[in-house]
């Protein structure tokens, strides 16, 4: 993979460095806001938006007991309170975690292990005016395939200008968060469980901050996509949240659920030296070994670079008051089991180019899928457990006609090989969930494609040469929302004019009021079906959306005729890892 880690320290580390500095200035200068919570008082810190208005932010605030010694592999429990004051005037750590972004570098892992803190961003104190109206809230779930990124990369500069309240939280990652025996002694999902309870604390304390806990709406990028999703499904989340929106990541892509998981968590015990005969013995050497040795065995789950990206997920678990899913996320929608809300679904238009920039962006790369496709392309599409038995290099004979006919990849089609992987790991999955939910049930649901070519991409941490792929791709819309400190955009930009009308359409929606220009409405799903519906925003100006509607986006036909047994628990268990 081609990665500048120049780029990448600049972009991330430094960046939050220089903000935490800037923080510290701010604070100095001005009276510090305070807020009383069920743990006791905060103290926080000034910050100024893209147009200079005054909001209070708090930063690294516990909503758990940090997961470590006998509390690591467990569910989360809930922050003890303080005595005095709490100084939430500093991010948290990441989560430890083994990185898409630096896995090519000489420091493959960072973070702590001790992360379980939200960061909490509120234009209006509630002590400001006992008569104030309450705000609503968008609780913000990162991305990073269940396995690396952190919440306090998104920024409340462009949406506070808006009077809406922006919590931004970390969650356990990788074999830490997902690790499963699927049994008693590690049942799993207790990242997923991380943010169930820290959805509650934010339903339970944000009022304290100026915001209404009957008005939180829950948004993620990608895997914190899936994952809110996967919350509109779970009973554990049940009442917690009252709308949601999920960025180019749904429970129905194939990468979310994973698959082996007994089979994998053994087979990472056996490299660490731990007993395997006993999942609870299994389990307890685990406790006791370093969390940075854990977290870097993640490499033997990658045959190929960083692929299968998400070696670790969510689990089907036993039924049970803790648990947090038990049924198959088809079959919780097709029964109508799921919750039924304002729901929006968002996808860009080249999704592909995350993760295809790492791999389409590099020769060696490129000639490796060339001539080991049928051995790669199953790790790259996230079949590899779910092809039925004894159709593997069939079914890659098949995705490998559709896209690229009888060629090879090279300049010519290598653009068809990123709209493979768009179609596979992203566009299939979450149109299918988005027209089930229009389908099914009440509540509207819109969905919007963003194909505006900005200055600050994400596929920027790859060096994507934009001559040769100039598209919109994976999650580059967030940052036109909430600021991502990986692609900050350019003051006075193009960009910043998009920024404050992408804000316009998503606090509509979060305040149920979803109109778009004056030219048109936004449609719901439901009004196309059975054909996919959605808004295209196009560049700055409003009058350049328009509605599309498609027949068969993303290849969804295709993918369904491959009869792939997706979203099977230990599905091919006697396969080789």
């Amino acid at each position: 993979m081609n990665l500048n880690p120049q780029l990448i320290s600049l972009n991330m580390n430094d960046q939050i460095f220089i903000i935490l500095l800037v923080f510290s200035f701010i604070s100095c200068s001005t009276p510090q806001p305070t807020a009383e919570i069920s743990q006791g008082t905060l103290k926080g810190i000034y910050l100024k938006t893209v147009n200079n208005r005054q909001i209070s932010a708090f930063l690294g605030i516990p909503y758990a007991k940090p997961p470590i010694g006998k509390y690591r592999f467990k569910e989360s429990v809930p922050a003890s309170a303080w005595i005095g004051v709490y100084n939430a005037t500093s991010l948290p750590e990441d989560c430890i975690q083994y990185s898409h972004v630096t896995h090519a570098t000489d420091k493959p892992v960072h973070g702590s292990e001790d992360c379980l803190y939200l960061n909490v961003y509120t234009p209006k104190l509630s002590s400001a005016s006992s008569q104030a109206v309450p705000l609503d809230v968008l609780v913000f779930i990162h991305g990073g395939a269940f396995m690396y990124f952190t919440g306090s990369h998104y920024r409340p500069e462009y949406l506070l200008d808006k009077d809406v309240i922006l919590v931004t939280l970390n969650y356990r990652l990788g074999a830490l968060g997902f690790l499963s025996t699927e049994d008693s002694s590690l049942p799993g999902n207790n990242g997923m469980k991380d943010q169930s309870l820290a959805l509650r604390w934010v339903k339970n304390n944000i009022a304290s901050f100026g915001g209404n806990p009957n008005s939180i709406t829950i948004a993620g990028l990608s895997a914190g996509g899936a994952g809110v999703h996967y919350h509109i499904l779970s009973p554990l989340s049940q009442g917690l949240f009252n709308k949601a929106i999920s960025l180019g990541g749904s429970a129905l892509c194939p990468w979310t659920q994973v698959e082996n998981a007994r089979g994998k968590t053994m087979t990472l015990a056996a490299y660490l030296g731990c007993p395997t005969h006993d999942s609870a013995v299994t389990v307890k050497c685990l406790q006791k070994r370093p969390a940075k040795t854990i977290v870097t065995a993640t490499k033997i789950f990658m045959p190929w670079m960083y692929n299968p990206y998400s070696p670790f997920g969510i689990v089907m678990e036993p039924p049970g008051p803790t648990a947090f899913i038990s049924e198959r996320p088809i079959d919780i929608i097709l029964q109508g089991k799921a919750k039924d809300l304002p729901y929006m679904t968002t996808m860009n238009a080249d999704e592909g180019l995350y993760p295809g920039a790492g791999n389409v962006n590099k020769g060696s790369e490129i000639e490796a899928i060339d001539t080991k496709w049928k051995e790669y392309l199953p790790f790259l599409l996230d079949y590899n457990y779910t092809a039925p038995a004894g159709q593997m290099d069939a079914i890659s004979e098949k995705i490998w006609k559709f896209y690229l006919g009888n060629g090879h990849v090279n300049d010519a089609k290598q653009n068809n090989c990123l709209q493979m992987l768009g179609d596979r790991l992203f566009y299939a999955g979450l149109i299918k969930s988005t027209k089930l939910h229009a389908q099914l049930y009440k509540s509207p649901v819109y969905s919007y494609l963003f194909s505006h070519k900005g200055s600050r991409r994400l596929s920027d941490i790859f060096n994507m040469p934009y001559d040769v792929y100039d598209g919109t791709g994976h999650g580059d819309d967030v940052g036109y929302v909430v600021r991502a400190a990986y692609m900050p955009l350019e003051d006075n930009s193009t960009d910043m004019a998009l920024s404050k009308r992408m804000v316009e359409y998503w606090v509509a929606f979060i305040k149920g009021l979803v109109k778009i220009n004056s030219v048109f409405r936004w449609p719901t799903v439901k009004e196309n079906l059975p054909n996919f519906g959605f808004l295209e925003i196009q560049n700055a100006d409003a009058k350049n959306d328009i509605v599309r509607i498609e027949s068969d986006y993303g290849n969804e036909i295709f993918w369904d005729s491959l009869n792939l047994n997706e979203n099977i628990p230990n599905n091919n268990k006697d396969k080789e890892e």
